[in-house]
């Protein structure tokens, strides 16, 4: 009798909460769970019915070869998380918080453990620094600038602020679970392994968690998020070398603005240009427009040629230059108890530059692959083995992604 194998092998893109980083022309995934179907009603109080992800597993994407690759992690693995928030630092993920099902208590598994990957060998270390450790949390954001990893946000339960001595910091309980939002701004300083907590000047964003960030130069822009019971569309930037504060940008806007929502992307495809893709909007919509801020002007602009599916609390990275790639997620009401819950499982790529003639060249061949591939000989060996990658089956999941140019 073959093995079967586990049910989260079977199904890998069924996956939310994970998070993705690019890294040397690739995308790594790693974390996050599956929703599984609900035999009898249930509420917000019912202990979820999910699948986390199998921790030791990190799953790659070529975008040349177009293969996904699922490889063994080693050293200290992080235990089973949703929610938490990652970025790369030279040849490592730094990967922190979220939500563990790993523990008894049903209503609190925050966590607010630093772990670090290397990329090549994919070895874990988890990291003691020193210094006042960030709030327990999920659904942060965080972001890399020079040697410091930073961590805005997010929804965990309280401390004792008195043990915080020196730090200025906003706690708001919730009104059901004994966490809350929080606006803590916290980094990892790289080279002297110590948490640090900076001054900051200017108006400081309010407690928010599944909001988003990226940096463009020296300034992290941070959009959205949730606040209690409302869905934000608030647009922040904090200069990273003066710690100043601008205050809400999105009220000075001269033009129509993206509704409020959490659990979206945000990336910048140049220094200039950021994306926001999908999300979920106060009325529990999930949303599935696409809009592109300008921040020279602080104009924004919705993308209305681009057809892509509802989707939230899915993941993004830029892979090349002018190209964001969007996985995972889910493509219904989370909130809704009443039915199951429907996982987005194809890429999205969206280009706001041509690939280069070679990528593009690559495509077109194999896309014309019956009439073509008896020319392949003629071809270098570098590019007939790519073509050939590309149209092989063994791959996890070998469908080509949808790849759609925005023009701007």
């Amino acid at each position: 009798m073959p093995r079967q194998e586990p049910e989260e092998y079977q199904f890998i893109h069924r996956r939310a909460g994970h998070v993705m980083v690019a890294y040397d022309n690739r995308l790594f995934v790693w974390g996050g769970y599956m929703e599984l179907p609900h035999s009898e009603s249930y509420t917000l109080m019912t202990p979820s019915k999910c699948l986390y992800h199998s921790a030791i597993d990190v799953f790659m994407y070529d975008p040349l070869l177009n293969t996904w690759t699922r490889r063994m992690s080693n050293g200290h693995i992080p235990l089973q998380l949703s929610g938490s928030c990652a970025a790369v630092h030279h040849q490592h993920m730094y990967l922190f918080g979220g939500w563990t099902n790993n523990t008894s208590d049903e209503y609190e598994n925050s966590s607010n453990s630093l772990w670090r990957l290397h990329l090549p060998s994919l070895t874990w270390e988890l990291l003691f620094p020193e210094g006042i450790p960030p709030f327990p949390c999920d659904k942060a954001a965080c972001w890399v600038f020079k040697n410091r990893f930073y961590v805005f946000g997010g929804f965990g339960p309280a401390r004792e602020l008195h043990s915080m001595s020196g730090v200025k910091v906003t706690f708001v309980r919730d009104n059901i679970f004994p966490s809350g939002w929080i606006d803590q701004l916290v980094y990892y300083d790289i080279e002297n392994n110590k948490w640090v907590w900076p001054e900051t000047q200017g108006p400081k964003p309010s407690p928010r968690a599944a909001h988003t960030a990226d940096v463009t130069g020296d300034k992290v822009f941070i959009f959205g998020g949730r606040f209690k019971e409302a869905r934000m569309n608030d647009l922040h930037c904090l200069d990273l070398t003066n710690m100043i504060w601008s205050g809400n940008l999105t009220e000075s806007a001269v033009q129509e603005t993206p509704e409020g929502r959490s659990w979206h992307t945000f990336n910048f495809v140049s220094e200039n240009k950021a994306v926001i893709y999908g999300g979920f909007n106060t009325s529990q919509q999930v949303l599935k427009d696409i809009w592109v801020l300008d921040v020279n002007n602080g104009k924004w602009q919705q993308s209305h040629n681009v057809h892509a599916g509802p989707v939230l609390w899915h993941t993004s990275a830029v892979g090349f230059p002018g190209e964001v790639t969007f996985y995972g997620g889910i493509k219904n009401n989370l909130l809704d108890y009443s039915q199951p819950k429907d996982h987005a499982e194809d890429l999205l790529v969206l280009r706001f530059s041509p690939p280069s003639l070679q990528r593009l060249g690559i495509e077109v061949v194999g896309k014309h692959r019956e009439k073509l591939q008896e020319q392949w000989h003629l071809l270098p060996q570098t590019l007939q083995h790519i073509l050939e990658v590309r149209s092989c089956s063994n791959s996890i999941n070998n469908n080509p992604p949808s790849v759609m140019l925005i023009q701007h």
